[in-house]
């Protein structure tokens, strides 16, 4: 018998509807073989050709339930595949939605992260700009401290000069009435100017000398170079009689290219040593008669009496400089002489111009501030020479070489007396004196009076500069 008649014929693809399709037949059919059985059993008789028939039935039942068993058994393992493909499907839908819950998490920690950055960046930026205003201001705060630091040791140093001065002047004053009681025949005008007016005269000088030095120095680079060999080597001889040979050694040796203080303080010196010569010259030199008109003047203050003395210098110095030169070539020619020698010092410091480079330069940027100094000077010259008739009075400078003195110079730098015994370098500052002839019976004595102390500038200010080749 064809089995796939009844739909017994396994399938590949669908297995458990067949197999469930032809069951009740197969029940059906068993229970007919078996109702035949027992009826042929009570007849008694059968056939050989019914017996290979119910034989061959019999071995078709087995197969039958054979195959009922596979069929069940693979319906069962099925079952467990399709169970077990369920509970791996819902497992992995967990998993799913365990690493989406994860994922959701790390993305809002992530975000949450990025944010808490953002602001300490934000907080980081913040500080670091408060840090530095509060930097800078810092700053500003020790330089006015120590700008302040600085005031009150010029107010104390001031204080003390102005009891002194006050107590001079006192003196001054009285020593001048008696003068002009005794000498009104002899005059015909008194002092137009004070002692204390004198002497800011020369501090305003001062002023000026130590700002256009600053100013000149701070203007000009310094690398010696091969190609201004020569012009260095004759700057420096130029000067070396002026400056003396410490200084000129001191400019051609040490590195100004950092820090141009050497070269401010001998720029200073220059300028110093010019004002002193105009403010003391008789005749400007336009008659050749300096060193005659001074020693008559010396021999006329031991024998003259000093209002007698102090009227012809007066009358001599107003009329000598009136015949040497007119004032507008005397000026002009005082300005470009020393404009000259500035220049001079710039070229032995190794200034990296030429000299005709740095000439041109100098006559534009500085030309009015040597005027204004020139003008400052002549104004002294005729302060003291013919205003001032009561007494002597002349700037006071310190030859380079000599050994510091606190009781008669200051020291720039205000070591004071930590200075005392070192050697001078130059003097950039000027200081006054007066002398007054005083008369006791017969005995002619005249005292001398500083009212301001040069300022000098000490050799060891150049201990620690760099040197070439060092």
């Amino acid at each position: 018998m064809n089995l796939s008649t009844f739909a017994f014929t396994p399938s590949k693809y669908w297995v458990f509807p067949v197999a469930f399709a032809g069951l009740p037949w197969v029940i059906w059919r068993f229970m007919g073989i078996q109702q035949r059985l027992r009826e042929l059993f009570l007849t008694g008789g059968r056939s050989k050709e019914e017996e290979e028939r119910e034989r061959a039935q019999e071995e078709r039942v087995r197969e039958l339930e054979e195959s009922v068993k596979e069929t069940a058994e693979e319906n069962r393992k099925l079952k467990e595949e399709i169970a077990q493909l369920r509970a791996s499907h819902q497992k992995v839908v967990d998993e799913s939605t365990t690493l989406s819950q994860s994922l959701k998490r790390e993305r809002e920690d992530k975000s949450a992260m990025q944010q808490s950055l953002r602001r300490e960046e934000d907080e980081k930026g913040r500080v670091l700009s408060q840090n530095q205003r509060l930097t800078g201001e810092l700053g500003g705060l020790r330089r006015q401290l120590e700008s302040k630091d600085v005031d009150l040791k010029n107010i104390r140093n001031e204080f003390q000069h102005s009891q002194t001065k006050h107590d001079e002047l006192t003196t001054l004053l009285e020593a001048r009435s008696r003068e002009l009681k005794g000498a009104q025949v002899y005059l015909t005008k008194a002092d137009t100017l004070s002692g204390a007016e004198v002497i800011a005269l020369v501090d305003a000088v001062n002023v000026e000398i130590l700002q256009s030095a600053a100013f000149i120095a701070d203007s000009f680079d310094f690398a010696r170079q091969p190609a201004h060999a020569d012009e260095i080597v004759e700057a420096s001889g130029r000067i070396s009689e002026l400056m003396g040979s410490t200084l000129t050694h001191l400019l051609s040796t040490v590195v100004h290219s950092d820090d141009a203080l050497l070269v401010q303080l001998a720029l200073q010196g220059a300028i110093v040593e010019f004002s002193r010569w105009i403010i003391m010259t008789w005749d400007f030199d336009g008659l050749q008669a300096e060193q005659p008109l001074a020693e008559i003047y010396n021999d006329i203050r031991e024998t003259e009496t000093q209002a007698v003395g102090g009227r012809w210098r007066a009358l001599t110095r107003a009329h000598a400089q009136k015949v040497a030169l007119q004032e507008g070539d005397l000026h002009a020619t005082m300005v470009a002489h020393i404009s000259d020698t500035l220049v001079i010092i710039l070229v032995a410091a190794g200034c990296t111009k030429s000299y005709e480079e740095a000439y041109r330069i100098f006559t534009q940027k500085f030309g009015e501030r040597i005027s204004n100094i020139v003008k400052m000077a002549s104004r002294l010259n005729k302060a003291m020479g013919e205003e001032v008739t009561s007494a002597d009075l002349w700037p006071v400078n310190t030859t380079s070489g000599n050994v510091f003195d606190r009781a008669n110079m200051d020291d720039f730098e205000g070591n004071g007396e930590d200075s005392e015994g070192q050697a001078v370098l130059c003097t950039i500052a000027l200081g006054l004196q007066r002398s007054e002839k005083i008369v006791r019976g017969d005995v002619v004595d005249f005292k001398t009076t500083t009212l301001l102390k040069p300022k000098v500038a000490l050799e060891s200010v150049a201990d620690g500069l760099n040197r070439d080749g060092v």
